[in-house]
C-alpha cells in the first residue's frame, strides 16, 4: 500500500541496507568502467588472460589489432561507467525511496544487458564473460530479488 508520499510500505531498515548495497555496485561499476577506459594496456592483458590464458596474446595480433582492442576496451568503459552513474541516480532517487519505477528500471536495465550480452558471449565462445556476467548480474539482481515487493503497484 502506497502512503501519502507514493512510496510503498515496506520495511525501512531492510529497504536501506538494499539501497546502500545498490549503492555500493554502482560505485564498483563505475569504478570498472573508468579502469576499462583508463588503463587500456592493463585492462588488455587482463581480458587477454581471462579469455586465453595468456596476458600477452592481443599482442600477438599485431599492433593495430592490440590498438583496436584498447579502443573497444575503452569505449566500452565509458559506456559502462555512463549505465553506472543512471543507475546510481535511480538508486538515490527512486529504490531508496521505495519506488516502483526504481525497481522497474533497475530490473529492465539489467535484463536489457544481460540477456543479449550472454547469449552473444555463448555464441562467440566466450563462456568466460558469461562468468563475468554473472558476478554483476548477481550483485544487481539480490537487492531487486529481496525487494520484489516494490515491483508491485
Amino acid at each position: 500500500m502506497d502512503n501519502p508520499t507514493g512510496t510503498r510500505a515496506v520495511d525501512a531498515a531492510r529497504l536501506a541496507f538494499w539501497w546502500r548495497w545498490l549503492f555500493g555496485v554502482t560505485v564498483l561499476t563505475i569504478a570498472f568502467g573508468a579502469f576499462l577506459m583508463l588503463a587500456t594496456d592493463w585492462t588488455r592483458q587482463g581480458f587477454s588472460l581471462l579469455f586465453y590464458g595468456v596476458p600477452g596474446q592481443f599482442d600477438a595480433f599485431g599492433p593495430d589489432a592490440a590498438r583496436y582492442v584498447n579502443f573497444i576496451h575503452a569505449a566500452l568503459g565509458a559506456a559502462i561507467a555512463g549505465w553506472g552513474v543512471i543507475l546510481m541516480l535511480v538508486t538515490l532517487w527512486l529504490f531508496r525511496r521505495g519506488k516502483r519505477e526504481g525497481w522497474i528500471a533497475i530490473a529492465a536495465s539489467l535484463i536489457v544487458w544481460f540477456v543479449p550480452d550472454v547469449a552473444v558471449s555463448l555464441w562467440f565462445g566466450f563462456w568466460q564473460n558469461v562468468a563475468l556476467d554473472g558476478v554483476f548480474a548477481f550483485l544487481y539482481a539480490a537487492p531487486l530479488v529481496a525487494m520484489r515487493e516494490l515491483r508491485r503497484a
